[in-house]
């Protein structure tokens, strides 16, 4: 008997699920901008207490992009769970898991990344969303425009991506959920799964996060004359 916990904490709008070999026995959605950390726990451990002594199989979690913090607090407790329960854990993007993406058909997903930049992902045959790709305002409208039958979704609001009013009518606002999480899972090949649970667990950002280093001339990255 296969039994997956699957957590999508990427945007405000969270769910945990639990699949029990074959159907979910198991749903909680709760919403919460800044608060994953204390929310969470309570459906997991609902979720948990189900399982009685039975083992689980496998932590699922969506990887993002969305919220800094609520990828990361998904991706903690999904490896909690892993090491509690000595099961293997995987992530997956959270852009294939929505409603839009699992439907058949071409499909992109797109976005506000920030800083004056924007980013497409397509979803491919496979069910998963590809690495965004980022572009200034002006390749984003054209790159739309390019694709005239494909479903455009966002997780953002559409009327903040600077498109004109029949673009920007084309593009749906959507979440990801945990339920998803598992219909991208169950469609992928043996081989593809057992990909992604050997890679770390890590956030799927749309760019490298930012560091800051220290100046060089900080009193702690000095030496002293003579040393």
């Amino acid at each position: 008997m296969e039994t997956i916990l699957a957590i999508e904490t990427s945007v405000p709008d969270a769910s945990v699920v639990l699949w029990r070999d074959g159907k979910i026995v198991f749903e909680a959605e709760f919403t919460s901008d800044r608060h994953h950390n204390s929310m969470v726990f309570e459906p997991v451990a609902q979720a948990l207490d189900l399982l009685g002594g039975e083992k689980l199989s496998l932590a699922l979690v969506g990887t993002g992009p969305g919220s800094y913090s609520g990828i990361r607090i998904g991706i903690a407790v999904a490896q909690g769970v892993a090491i509690a329960h000595n099961c293997s854990a995987a992530g997956l993007g959270s852009l294939a898991a929505t409603p839009e993406a699992r439907r058949k058909g071409a499909c992109l997903a797109v976005g506000d990344a920030r800083r004056g930049l924007y980013f497409v992902s397509p979803v491919t045959p496979g069910g998963e969303a590809m690495q965004a790709e980022l572009m200034d305002g002006l390749t984003f409208a054209a790159r739309l425009g390019q694709v005239p039958d494909q479903i455009l979704f966002t997780l953002d609001d559409p009327t903040g991506l600077g498109l004109d009013e029949n673009l920007g009518q084309r593009v749906v606002r959507t979440r990801p959920k945990a339920r998803l999480l598992m219909d991208v899972w169950h469609g992928l090949d043996t081989h593809r799964r057992e990909e992604l649970i050997r890679q770390p667990l890590s956030p799927s950002y749309l760019r490298p996060p930012f560091t800051s280093k220290a100046k060089a001339g900080h009193p702690l990255l000095r030496k002293e004359e003579g040393s």
